[in-house]
């Protein structure tokens, strides 16, 4: 575990240092350049994808909350059915090339693509190619029915209110510390229209195991620490995990006006087995069952909740 704690520590350091941001940020590009898009999970997006053609009708308005930086579920929705999707992010992080990256990874992937999305091969193949001959963003943009939408302040309403017939979202809300969570659902819900849904993809799992191939996965370690613990040891400027469990999640959606339709969670023998192995569990989690503390992913439907 080495590694997993040495990362933390340095990209700690770094955040506190003047123009460490930039740096961190500059070196990722760097790196990521040429595969930034390519490898993408798509196992916890398809999900998304075919809950969008199940609920919203042909023509409806979608919101892709963190849309990031080559636009993960926003292109598998266009693959799916005919949509309008508002790119939202809180800066323009996307590049021509990652997206074009991605389309590729995409085509090479054609078939897992289209029977996960119950969709035709040769549409898809069909589509993809299309997008790959456009020459910019912007072309691209136009031809899926994308519209870009930044705000620095996701707390307030960025769209008219109720003007969103569904709100997507792939492994966002985890990164948002848990102070703003409420506010910004409640913006979302604004937005959202009375017989609207949102559907989002949480991942539970330890975000900083990620950095440490040595770590089993899945792992659970950041159950052993406090919050005071884990914010000296672990919170940086550049990354962030707000470390919410599935009970806390319902307290959560239910202050933000919101009620559960759905709650799919993915638990193995395995994810039980790493934190029953766990040498303590910090009290704010003791009381939970090990099950709902061993959860890897979850997808969460939301509904408006209608006062009478």
């Amino acid at each position: 575990m080495l590694r997993y704690y040495t990362w933390a520590v340095v990209e700690k350091a770094l955040s506190f240092t003047p123009g460490g941001k930039a740096l961190y940020r500059g070196v990722g590009r760097l790196v990521k350049r040429n595969t930034q898009g390519t490898g993408a999970q798509l196992a916890t997006a398809f999900p998304t994808a075919r809950k969008v053609k199940e609920v919203v009708a042909p023509g409806g308005s979608i919101l892709d909350l963190g849309t990031g930086w080559f636009h993960h579920d926003a292109f598998l929705i266009y693959l799916s059915g005919e949509y309008e999707v508002v790119l939202f992010d809180v800066e323009d992080r996307a590049r021509f090339n990652y997206v074009r990256n991605y389309l590729r990874y995409l085509l090479d992937n054609a078939g897992w693509v289209s029977s996960e999305l119950d969709v035709p091969e040769d549409v898809t193949r069909h589509k993809l190619g299309e997008l790959l001959e456009l020459p910019d963003r912007r072309s691209i943009y136009a031809r899926c029915n994308f519209v870009p939408c930044i705000s620095s302040n996701p707390g307030d309403p960025f769209l008219p209110p109720q003007s969103i017939d569904c709100v997507v979202s792939n492994c966002v809300l985890v990164h948002v510390r848990p102070e703003l969570l409420v506010l910004e659902l409640a913006a979302l819900r604004q937005m959202l229209k009375d017989d609207g849904v949102m559907y989002h993809h949480l991942g539970h799992d330890d975000h900083w195991a990620f950095h440490d191939s040595a770590m089993q996965w899945p792992s659970f370690n950041y159950l052993r620490y406090s919050d005071r613990t884990y914010r000296w040891l672990f919170e940086t400027k550049l990354e962030y995990h707000n470390r919410l469990v599935k009970p806390e999640w319902a307290d959560v959606f239910r202050q933000a006006g919101l009620r559960v339709l759905e709650h799919t969670t993915l638990v193995t023998d395995e994810s039980i087995e790493s934190v029953r192995n766990l040498p303590s569990i910090d009290r704010r989690y003791a009381s939970y069952p090990v099950e709902d503390l061993a959860v890897i992913y979850s997808w969460v439907l939301l509904g408006k909740e209608i006062p009478a």
